[in-house]
Order: structure tokens, then C-alpha cells, then sequence
């Protein structure tokens, strides 16, 4: 019999590794379940190092709506009964990008030369470890269909609130950016014409008027060095967003600004939600979900109230405690997930309370797109109002002057 290397958690959420013998790997699934085991990885020994991905560091990222559109249509085939080694086959010659086409090929040859799904996704480094934990479940159980069918909604829900999360700040972004070209042109093209009347009059100047003026002297004078410097940062932010990690700092960062960092925070709850109740609906034990979860690239503080539930539970404390020190989640959430731990129905709950949020979410982006245009338009009024009355003001004074 082969001696086999695996990863588990147990209930309590503990991960636990140690070799085991077995005729194949399905027994050895099977023996770990049985021993109340969630097996994470299980490989032959032999290969227990061999699962270092040659395809994480070929160039670019795979978009997540490919990933998304792979798990709807995997779904669907075996679902139809086609074989998996089918079904990636006829996947690697769908129309996706050369990158995530060639990673199919290697997942196509890697299941023909005996590996398991579960496995075969995790040496392509590009699926996420709540994913790859419930291909596994799904693989241990005979429901992979099922459970490609659920990881694929989850995913589109995902996309969908991210979706109309950058929709609601595209439409203030360019009206920021228009406001900015406007004034911009006023101090560069107009004030200029302007200024050697008003200095030249020998009337005094408003301070005011001085301000702007001294404004577009220095937007005159060094516009395109701060233009190649922008240019250069943007360039810079280009480069290192797929090398690094500034995407999560920037997000971070933006979590604490108001109003944006409002609407980015209610969709990272949801997001945890949606999660966390794709996983326990999967067959996983809650304690194992929080430690998934940990372990996802959701906001910090999210992350920290997910480790602290798990803590509660393996130390058999109130694990709904946590969210509601938080300050993040809100009550009623905190109040249907301890009514559904108590009565047993916790995902139906958490499931339930996802699609509070999602409608919740629904009306703050409609309500934010209202204020937002508008409050944008008022402040450009008020920029370009204070120039105007600026420049006037110097103006008549040269009038008062003259008279």
C-alpha cells in the first residue's frame, strides 16, 4: 500500500498533518473523514514536494470572471455526466485567454496522470483556499458538481457587488477629474489675460485675487513637471499593482476615508457572509470556515474578527462576541447568526443575512450616486464662483480707481 502525506482540520478548527497508508487516495480520504478529519491536501508521499506551481510566476494575473466562467461551465458538464478528464479537454479549447488556457492544458494532463482535482488546481497557485477546500469536500463527498455549481454562484455574487462598487465611484471619479480640467483651464487660460491689467493698474489687489493669481503663476511655471510627475506615479502604481501587495494597502487605506470607505466596508461584509455560508452550506464545520476565511484577502479588520470567532469556538466562548466588538458588522447580523447557532440553522441564517446585505448594499450605492453628482457639481460652483469673484473684485477696484 502507498504511504500518503495529508493536511486536515479537525472540528474544532485545529489543522492537524501526518502520513497515513492506504490502496488509493479515495480510501484515504474516506478513513480521514471517518475519523472526523476535513482532509486540506493529501498527496502520495513520494510527490508530497512536488506540488510547487510552475505556472504562478509565468507573467499576469488570470482575470476572476475567467475562473468564474471555468467553475460555471466545469459545473455543467459533469453535471451532464461528463467525465472530469473529458470536460477539462473540451474546457482547454474554449475561448479563453493563452494564459488560463495553458493552465487547463496542465490541469487536463495532471488529472491523466492520477492526481486529484483538488490537487491539480492547488499546483496552479491561482485558485483561492476556500475554493480548493470545497473541490475537496465536494471530491471526498461524490457533489462536485454541486459544489462547483455553488462556488460559481458565490463567485458571480461577488463580481456583482464588486461590479456595482465600481460603478458608484467611477461617476464621482470623472466628475472630480472634469471639475479639476475646468479649474485647471480657468488659472491656465483665462486668469493669465487677466493678470497684467489687474498688477499693472497700481490699484491695490484684494488678497484673494493675489492667491489666485500666485496659483496660476505656479501652475504656469511648473504644470509640466507636476504633469510628467503624475504620469510617473500612475505608471509607478501600474507596475507594481500586479507585483505587490498595494491593492489590499490602497483598499485599506480607502476603508477609512468617508463615505467611500463606508460603501467599501458594506461590501466586504457581505463578502464575508457570502463566504462563510458558500462554506458551511459546502459540508464544512464553521470553526474550519472562520480559518479559511482568515485567510482570505478581505479587509483586516475582518480578517481579525474571523480569527477571534474561531478562537471563541475552540475555547467553546460566545463566537458571535467578536463580530459585535467589531464596530464593522451590523446588529442584526450579529442577532440572526446567534439565533442560527442556537437552533441549529446557522447557514440559512448567515445565507439570509447575505441578501440583507446585498439589498442594503443595493440602496446605499443608489443613494450614494444621488449625493454624490451633485455635492461634486457644488463644490466645482464654489471653486469656480471664488475665482470669478476674486478676479471681479480686482477689477472694480481698478474701476474705483480710475473714478
Amino acid at each position: 500500500m502507498a504511504r500518503y502525506q495529508y493536511q486536515a482540520l479537525r472540528s474544532s478548527g485545529e489543522r492537524v498533518s501526518g502520513t497515513i497508508e492506504g490502496a488509493d487516495r479515495s480510501l484515504v480520504l474516506s478513513r480521514l473523514i471517518t475519523q472526523g478529519l476535513h482532509p486540506i491536501n493529501v498527496v502520495e508521499q513520494d510527490d508530497a514536494g512536488s506540488g510547487i506551481s510552475t505556472l504562478a510566476g509565468s507573467g499576469g494575473r488570470v482575470k476572476s470572471d475567467e475562473i468564474t466562467m471555468f467553475t460555471r461551465q466545469l459545473a455543467w458538464l459533469l453535471d451532464a455526466g461528463t467525465t472530469l478528464n473529458r470536460a477539462l479537454e473540451i474546457l482547454a479549447r474554449e475561448n479563453f485567454s493563452p494564459k488560463f488556457s495553458a493552465i487547463l492544458s496542465v490541469l487536463h494532463a495532471d488529472i491523466r496522470k492520477g492526481k486529484s482535482f483538488h490537487e491539480a488546481l492547488a499546483t496552479t497557485g491561482i485558485f483561492p483556499p476556500f475554493f480548493l477546500s470545497m473541490v475537496e469536500v465536494g471530491e471526498a463527498t461524490g457533489t462536485l458538481p454541486s459544489i462547483l455549481e455553488k462556488l460559481a454562484n458565490a463567485r458571480e455574487h461577488e463580481q456583482k457587488v464588486h461590479g456595482k462598487v465600481i460603478s458608484a465611484l467611477t461617476y464621482p471619479l470623472l466628475l472630480t477629474v472634469l471639475s479639476i480640467g475646468v479649474v485647471m483651464f480657468i488659472m491656465v487660460s483665462v486668469v493669465p489675460g487677466i493678470k497684467d491689467m489687474i498688477m499693472g493698474s497700481g490699484a491695490p489687489v484684494p488678497e484673494s485675487a493675489r492667491f489666485v493669481i500666485a496659483f496660476s503663476d505656479w501652475l504656469i511655471a511648473n504644470g509640466m513637471t507636476a504633469t510628467v510627475g503624475i504620469l510617473v506615479a500612475l505608471l509607478g502604481i501600474a507596475l507594481l499593482w500586479e507585483r505587490t501587495s498595494l491593492p489590499h494597502m490602497l483598499r485599506e487605506i480607502a476603508m477609512r476615508l468617508p463615505g467611500v470607505g463606508g460603501l467599501l466596508m458594506k461590501a466586504e461584509v457581505a463578502q464575508f457572509c457570502r463566504i462563510l455560508g458558500a462554506l458551511t452550506e459546502a459540508g464544512m464545520t464553521l470553526p474550519a470556515s472562520l480559518k479559511l476565511i482568515s485567510k482570505t484577502p478581505l479587509t483586516t479588520r475582518i480578517v481579525e474578527t474571523a480569527k477571534a470567532m474561531e478562537v471563541a469556538l475552540r475555547c467553546g466562548e460566545d463566537f458571535v462576541a467578536p463580530l459585535e466588538q467589531s464596530g464593522v458588522f451590523p446588529s442584526f447580523l450579529t442577532r440572526m447568526l446567534r439565533v442560527g447557532g442556537e437552533t441549529g440553522n446557522f447557514t440559512p441564517s448567515i445565507k439570509r443575512a447575505t441578501q440583507i446585505l446585498e439589498d442594503q448594499l443595493d440602496r446605499y450605492v443608489d443613494r450614494s450616486l444621488a449625493l454624490l453628482g451633485p455635492l461634486i457639481i457644488l463644490i466645482l460652483s464654489v471653486l469656480v464662483g471664488f475665482i470669478i469673484v476674486s478676479l471681479m473684485s480686482a477689477i472694480i477696484s481698478i474701476n474705483d480707481l480710475a473714478i
